[in-house]
């Protein structure tokens, strides 16, 4: 049912060696939450920030409870390709997500989880000399020839990247006999992806001192300075380098990482110094298997309780869902599990009651969700499908989860437009009543008989961040989202909200 899900975002940028950052100050006096930050971390001006801006911008919206242990903010990034033109540039706008979202909801001891989206990483494909191509491609009418329809672009994307990368891929295939042609790009990319993507996220959860939860399809890697590695691996755009980051196996997951703002590992490489634990995607969805050729994580054995027990923070037990595992229960909401009902049994059939087994009381839902929001699938009304895991996740009697926190990206990829309403939801909320758009309505032989329960206003929704328009009639709905995807033309193109919404979680 979820066969469209998968996630290809982008984020990250590293800390270079003499780079500065653009506009940065660390000198203006500070007000609210900045009172509680380091004197001397790079942060981007005000000024900055306003100008990475969409122009479909909200500040961040939220709900403060009293005897609260642990303050979340769930990003909801808008993805542009001027924020990957080099390092530098996703570097600035991801500290901008977090001087505009995150800094004025620091409360003095209270520890800050700030979750950004899946695929956080991806988009950093196109940074530098080697992914100007693909800029210019995402900035051309054939990054999108036949709209959203067919992913024609993306494949275009991969069919660069694989000419641009083609002496590191050509290194890892003689390491690697026999990798995927489909994910050699990911691969040959991982001296990239660490720079932008794990050194970006671990710098911002040790600078500003939060933790911080952020997704990627990357490789394991390790730092090496044999001179081969640096010949082999460097990024031609930089000067000399000390070391390069190698994968250490032909394995590409969807990894979604949590970071702590203090060291646990010196011997670590860097990005990981601060790395508290990675989950592993699985199950993974269509596009991620047939395009991309992803590795799923474990389903079964001591592997899979260990990728899906997660970690301990605040009291709490952080569970990560990444997209379509959020949707995997094994039985029908409504419905008791089935006779002999093993939870831990393969985790791509029962993902979710097997975390609760484990003890996981909030989950971590980080999203890329390819595709139109306001649209219908298989199951009927999409944002009707996604409450089976939003709202199911702290509603299901079966289970005893507390919290479940959704940070969705948004923006178009080429021809995949990607699109959500961010949300934290809450067992036994007693919030005012709210509701993803267009589930106010529920048409009988379209929508999925069990989702009658999903319909309508839901006081679990601690806080949701609006869509692009109002609650409308469906039709009405499905049209702005055909207005805003790839190649439509239409002045609604391309043009979704950027935001952020937070809550305080209480025992």
């Amino acid at each position: 049912m979820r066969l469209r899900r998968s996630g290809i975002a982008w984020a990250g940028v590293m800390a270079l060696a003499g780079m500065g950052l653009g506009g940065c100050s660390s000198s203006e006096a500070p007000a609210g939450g900045e009172a509680l930050l380091p004197p001397d971390i790079e942060r981007p001006s005000a000024d900055t920030c306003a100008a990475l801006r969409p122009a479909r911008w909200a500040a961040a919206s939220g709900h403060g409870a009293s005897g609260a242990a642990l303050r979340v903010v769930a990003m909801q990034y808008k993805q542009e390709i001027r924020h990957v033109v080099d390092y530098a540039a996703f570097r600035t706008k991801m500290r901008c997500l977090m001087e505009e979202h995150a800094v004025p909801q620091m409360r003095a001891g209270l520890p800050m989880l700030v979750v950004f989206n899946e695929d956080a990483g991806l988009m950093t494909l196109a940074t530098g000399t080697r992914g100007a191509p693909v800029r210019v491609l995402a900035g051309s009418p054939l990054g999108a020839p036949v709209g959203d329809s067919l992913p024609l672009g993306m494949l275009g994307a991969l069919a660069l990247l694989n000419v641009s990368y083609l002496p590191q891929i050509l290194a890892y295939r003689a390491r690697f006999p026999g990798v995927d042609a489909r994910k050699q790009a990911l691969l040959a990319a991982t001296d990239t992806f660490v720079r932008a993507f794990s050194q970006t996220f671990s710098d911002i959860a040790r600078d500003y001192r939060v933790y911080v939860v952020a997704s990627n399809n990357q490789a394991r890697y390790a730092a090496s300075r044999d001179p081969l590695d640096l010949a082999l691996f460097k990024d031609p755009d930089l000067g000399a380098v000390d070391e390069v980051y190698v994968a250490t196996d032909a394995r590409v997951t969807n990894t979604t990482y949590l970071w702590g703002p203090d060291e646990v590992d010196a011997n670590a490489p860097s990005g990981e110094k601060n790395l508290l634990f990675r989950n592993e995607k699985v199950p993974l969805t269509d596009i991620e298997t047939t395009v991309l050729g992803l590795d799923a994580g474990p389903s079964t054995g001591a592997a899979a309780l260990a990728n899906a027990a997660g970690y301990p923070l605040a009291g709490f037990r952080l569970g990560f869902a990444t997209s379509l595992p959020a949707f995997q229960w094994g039985y029908d909401f409504g419905a008791a599990p089935p006779a002999g009902f093993a939870p831990c049994a393969d985790v791509t059939v029962s993902y979710m009651p097997c975390m609760d087994t484990l003890g996981v009381d909030v989950v971590v839902q980080a999203e890329a969700n390819p595709g139109r929001w306001a649209t219908y699938q298989a199951g009927g009304w999409q944002p009707l499908e996604w409450m089976a895991s939003t709202w199911r996740t702290v509603a299901d009697p079966e289970v005893g989860f507390r919290y479940n926190i959704t940070a969705h990206l948004v923006g178009n990829l080429l021809d995949l437009p990607f699109d959500g309403q961010t949300a934290i939801t809450k067992r036994g909320g007693s919030a005012a009543p709210r509701h993803y758009v267009g589930n106010l309505e529920f048409e009988p032989g379209t929508d999925v008989a069990w989702y009658l329960a999903f319909q309508g206003d839901k006081r679990e929704f601690v806080q949701l961040a609006p869509w692009v328009s109002d609650d409308a009639p469906r039709a009405q709905l499905a049209a702005t989202a055909a207005a805003l995807a790839p190649g439509s033309g239409d002045a609604l193109e391309n043009d979704y909200l950027e935001t952020a919404v937070w809550a305080d979680l209480v025992h």
